[in-house]
């Protein structure tokens, strides 16, 4: 999302309406994974209000949970709100102080990083705190995606900007512009016409390999790569050679149209020999002569 897309500012007292805490997911820290999953977010959800729906302190880069900052703990907001969305995770409305809207107003902190205790099969039991940082841990939206939501509006009535699951899908970061975002597809289209023309292309190669006794191998593949159907046509229509049946070889005298002698009975008499020679074509008269010059003598 470029940044004419985004609220010109927030003031001391405004409320951002389902602002993502965290998507959904096995996120890991250190020795640890967080399964961030929709029945972790609805226990943890559920344990929030029964616990009176207390508003969660939003401080800055975690300082209420680090011991040795004790001289500062004053907020960015306050989550007044926690739900789930289906679609973008665990998700709560942000009521900004003063110094927390200086800081996304002026875009010096733009992510939230949630702090929270596990259960025993690594899923969030509480959320203790969330801060305002620019290195989170988990990759969750930028707090300002969107111009702030009117108070009334519930959790539940937000929708995720397609745009934000499109920067998830191509593995950029939150705050990517649309220009980021077209250069990652065109990336990813060349990639897949890449891959597929390398698909392509060794189809063809076997296609060609298996028909070579019957059709030029290189001469095939080309077919098969500009027509795959005509290329099939054309060798289904080629007679395959016989591999059982062998060529015949003639061990006596063909005919004179190949150029071979005659067969001829040996019993003929001089003047049949002479007549028989003189009925031949002038071009076959010195072969018959050849054969039977005995008998004509």
């Amino acid at each position: 999302m470029n940044s004419k897309e985004l609220p010109d500012s927030v003031q001391c007292g405004d409320v951002l309406v389902a602002v993502q805490l965290c998507p959904f997911g096995d996120w890991p820290n250190g020795g640890t994974v967080q399964k961030c999953d929709e029945v972790a977010f609805n226990k943890l959800v559920e344990k929030w209000r029964e616990g009176g729906g207390r508003e969660i302190i939003c401080d800055f880069e975690h300082r209420f949970e680090d011991p040795s900052l004790t001289s500062d703990t004053s907020a960015a907001a306050w989550i007044t709100n926690l739900a789930v969305n289906k679609e973008r995770g665990l998700v709560g409305d942000l009521k900004f102080t003063d110094a927390g809207a200086q800081a996304v107003t002026s875009r010096r902190l733009r992510f939230l990083s949630p702090v929270w205790t596990l259960d025993a099969d690594g899923r969030p039991d509480r959320l203790r705190s969330v801060a305002l940082t620019n290195k989170p841990a988990i990759p969750v939206a930028c707090v300002l995606n969107r111009a702030p939501q009117p108070v009334n509006q519930t959790v539940e009535e937000t929708k995720e900007n397609p745009m934000d699951k499109l920067k998830e899908l191509l593995g950029l970061a939150p705050e990517a512009s649309d220009e980021d975002v077209i250069a990652a597809v065109s990336a990813l289209k060349d990639q897949v016409a890449e891959l597929n023309k390398e698909k392509e292309d060794a189809e063809a190669d076997d296609f060609a390999e298996e028909h070579k006794a019957v059709c030029n191998k290189d001469a095939l593949k080309k077919a098969y790569l500009l027509n795959k159907e005509a290329a099939r046509e054309l060798v289904a229509g080629l007679a395959k050679p016989d591999a059982e049946k062998q060529p015949v070889i003639p061990n006596k005298p063909a005919l004179n149209s190949l150029g071979l002698t005659p067969e001829l009975k040996p019993t003929k008499s001089a003047g049949d020999a002479r007549a028989e020679m003189a009925a031949l074509p002038p071009a076959e008269r010195a072969a018959y002569f050849k054969a039977h010059a005995e008998e004509i003598g």
